[in-house]
């Protein structure tokens, strides 16, 4: 039974979900942990060591064992868009959406991470078929920043989600209420504390998102200015002003918080006009309303007065077993809307039947590193088993002709008893000289061995963006050689592939003994040789266990 983890990096708290997955998910463990004010800006972490000290705290009062997590993200800097393309692979898509994306997200693509997901295909047309697809992009260091404050906190990222689409995996699944056929589609609105997502969904597939850079924290805010106190105290006065009293206030307070709900619910109901003014766009069935901040008292009330229709309070719970997780009904209860976003995270994390693939913004480096940890480890591992066999052959070896020495010294007398020790003694040289003859065939067949994933990553760090690579063939040997083949856009991409690859120290002898031009693409073959700079020097030195 696969179990997965979210983690929601709040304005004023970290919060992580732990499921278990089956035909119903079973929460098995939640918990939350405060973060100091400004640490987390309008959906963006500014201070990862604070952020990191927070996770570290959760994950020891909370007892989460696995350091694997699902991490979303929601901010200005996050994107998503729906764009029709022709159709193909999904590795062609991959590459050409480097072409195409710049049109369609206000990110430089130099700076940007983008993934997607095929929505559907559309048949025929003037253009031939189609696909429609939902992209996802973000600012590459916005996500750099982020997923550091989760590593420096000891734990791993597996997926980069997007918060909005983890609203809609939580509380539009099947199993729950869903749309079906009716045509008709739901919005979730999700009230953080400084970030407050909306998104619209047509039977679990997202149609619109906007990220709203207002939430509960500027009601608090107001609070703090119109009643001069602290933030803490305006906090405590926003949650009781929903409640009848004879403080004067609390009452102040629920007028400020009647006065502030226009500008967010404005902010909400102006989204949501825009997606049905679109010309593809459905028919809302209703409106969930779930997130810390959906608890202002009154806005409930506002929202439905502005909306005209069916809007609700989200109820994540409904969808879920619930296990052992230490709180009781009540406790569940009032943290119910916090759950929501975790919760969605983590059901990102299930595993995927073949084929189907999610959108992740988890930056390409961090997976290249991760793959060669990996391989060091390997190494690292198969080294440590031969210097164990090595030191123990050693030792033994060692000990025989220690007691060969020991019965020699006592047999000294005896001359016959001389002979057979020296026999023995011959023995062991021959030994030491069959041990120095294998070391040095050794040294004969790894001289020239390739760190083949040094060099595949150096040529993948200079690879023009305008080329892709169909196939690779290395060998090994005095000189090492590559095959490429490739394809580009037109003969400049042949030209580019040749500049850049050629600057690297560990090719040369860099050409191309053929290149066919057809209509969109240029297919060509590159072939060079390796330089000793390309070489595995220090594999034989690991392998042997001598020094450097």
């Amino acid at each position: 039974m696969a179990r997965a983890i979210g983690l929601d990096i709040g304005t004023f708290a970290v919060r992580a979900v732990e499921l278990s997955i089956d035909d119903v998910p079973k929460l098995v463990r939640f918990g939350q942990v405060a973060l100091p004010r400004g640490v987390v800006r309008d959906g963006e972490v500014v201070d990862p060591a604070s952020v990191s000290a927070a996770i570290r705290r959760l994950w020891s009062e909370a007892g989460f064992r696995s350091k694997r997590v699902v991490l979303g993200v929601a901010n200005q800097r996050v994107i998503v868009r729906q764009a029709e393309m022709p159709a193909m692979s999904e590795e062609e898509l991959s590459a050409a959406l480097r072409f195409e994306a710049q049109e369609l997200i206000p990110i430089p693509i130099d700076d940007a991470i983008l993934d997607f997901q095929v929505l559907e295909h559309l048949q025929g047309g003037d253009n031939g078929d189609r696909v429609r697809i939902l992209l996802a992009a973000a600012q590459q260091d916005m996500i750099r920043t982020h997923v550091r404050a989760v590593d420096d906190a000891g734990l791993r990222v597996a997926m980069v989600d997007v918060i909005p689409f983890a609203l809609v995996r939580a509380l539009a699944r099947p199993g729950g209420e869903v749309l079906g056929s009716t045509g008709r589609a739901e919005a979730i609105v999700c009230v953080g504390a400084g970030v407050t997502n909306v998104v619209v969904h047509e039977n679990g597939v997202p149609r619109f998102v906007r990220v709203l850079l207002v939430g509960g924290d500027d009601i608090t805010d107001a609070i703090a200015r119109e009643l001069d106190v602290e933030p803490d105290a305006a906090e405590d006065f926003k949650r009781r002003a929903g409640n009848p009293a004879s403080d004067a206030d609390v009452d102040r307070a629920a007028e400020v918080v009647a006065a502030q709900l226009g500008p967010l619910v404005e902010e909400i109901r102006g989204s949501l006009e825009y997606y049905v003014a679109q010309a593809e766009s459905l028919e809302l069935e209703r409106v969930l309303i779930t997130g810390g901040g959906s608890r202002i008292p009154g806005l409930l009330e506002r929202l439905q007065q502005a909306l005209g229709g069916r809007v609700e309070s989200a109820h994540v719970l409904e969808t879920l077993d619930v296990g052992k997780v230490g709180l009781s009904e009540e406790e569940l209860g009032e943290a119910e809307q916090l759950l929501t976003v975790p919760t969605g995270l983590a059901l990102g994390g299930a595993p995927l039947p073949r084929g189907v693939r999610r959108i992740s913004l988890l930056p390409s480096e961090v997976a290249v590193v991760r793959e060669e940890r990996r391989q060091a480890t390997l190494v690292g591992a198969l080294v440590a088993v031969l210097a164990v066999i090595l030191v123990g052959l050693w030792a033994a070896r060692g000990s025989q002709v220690s007691d060969q020495r020991h019965k020699a010294e006592a047999a000294e007398a005896k001359q016959a008893s001389l002979q057979r020790q020296v026999g023995s003694l011959q023995g062991v040289t021959k030994l030491d000289g069959d041990i120095s003859q294998r070391e040095q065939g050794v040294r004969s067949v790894l001289s020239n061995d390739v760190a083949w994933t040094r060099f595949i990553t150096d040529v993948a760090s200079v690879m023009p963006s305008d080329v892709w690579m169909t196939s690779f063939q290395g060998t090994s040997g005095s000189p090492a050689k590559v095959i490429f083949n490739l394809n580009g856009f037109d003969h400049t991409s042949t030209a580019r592939w040749l500049l850049r690859i050629g600057d690297l120290s560990s090719v040369t002898g860099l050409w191309v003994p053929s290149s066919t031009k057809s209509t969109n693409l240029v297919t060509f073959s590159s072939n060079a040789n390796l330089t000793p700079s390309s070489y595995a020097k220090d594999r034989v030195d690991n392998y042997i266990g001598a020094n450097p």
